[in-house]
């Protein structure tokens, strides 16, 4: 069970849209803006299972957030979007991310996030 899905993204006409889409294919969805917030929704929130985030955030980047998930709650599914960055930057990493291409579909997302 995927459990709860939270979407990170500093651009908030895109994270509702995508959100819209997410709930319309049976998902519960928490919409936050940057980084921090993500953390803390974590914290509060026992029941997410996933994190959907954009690399290109100010302040924390999403790569930054996706080591601290990965590190603190390293249960919880991760998945990097982004338009601007390829996937050679995730190359160096210690652990490997599912990274999907904006813009994404939202049937290929769902695949991802529920594999």
């Amino acid at each position: 069970m995927l459990g709860k899905l939270l979407l990170v993204d500093d651009e908030p006409d895109g994270a509702d849209s995508a959100a819209t889409l997410f709930r319309m294919h049976g998902l519960q969805v928490k919409v936050v803006h940057s980084a921090a917030e993500a953390l803390q929704a974590l914290q509060d929130d026992k029941e997410i299972g996933a994190v959907l985030t954009d690399i290109m955030m100010p302040g924390m980047t999403g790569l930054e957030l996706a080591e601290a998930v990965r590190h603190m709650y390293p249960t919880v599914k991760i998945v990097l979007v982004s338009g601007y960055v390829l996937p050679e930057l995730l190359k160096d990493r210690e652990r490997n991310y599912l990274f999907v291409e904006k813009p994404y579909r939202i049937d290929t997302m769902m695949k991802v996030l529920c594999s």
